[in-house]
């Protein structure tokens, strides 16, 4: 029952959110937590039952096995170098994408401050991509 508290935390506040949307009066935002509402709810329940049926005993062998090959494949010295290889594949693209799409909204003639917020977004992810090699680099 401990490990299944987050998500009873996250049902109630998922039945909450939707039960603060019937007294909102602007049917966007009402609409916005109702979805957050059912999504939180549902997210949980999906969440306990996919525990549940691990947990059961007809299926706790087969359980085990899989936690035992996935703390395998986490201290794997191959899987953790594919890891960062690909989080660092995948970060080069995305300041890519961003720099592109700033220029694709500028040719578009998109408003400024959505140009500005995408150009932002990519030096912020830029320079958050050297702060954080950086700090790896003193730590590791």
């Amino acid at each position: 029952m401990k490990s299944k508290m987050p998500f009873l935390i996250d049902i109630f506040l998922g039945i909450v959110l939707f039960a603060l949307s019937f007294f909102l009066k602007d049917e966007y935002y009402s609409s916005m937590l109702q979805a957050a509402g059912v999504g939180l709810v549902a997210a949980s329940l999906v969440s306990i039952l996919r525990m549940s049926y691990w947990e059961s005993p007809k299926h706790r062998e087969e359980y085990e096995l899989r936690k035992l090959e996935a703390h395998i494949n986490s201290v794997d010295e191959r899987k953790q170098y594919l890891r960062m290889k690909s989080g660092h594949i995948s970060y080069q693209l995305m300041c890519l994408v961003l720099f592109v799409l700033a220029f694709a909204l500028a040719l578009f003639k998109a408003p400024a401050w959505v140009i500005a917020m995408v150009f932002l977004l990519s030096v912020i992810q830029y320079l958050l991509g050297i702060a954080v090699f950086h700090w790896l680099e003193k730590r590791l």
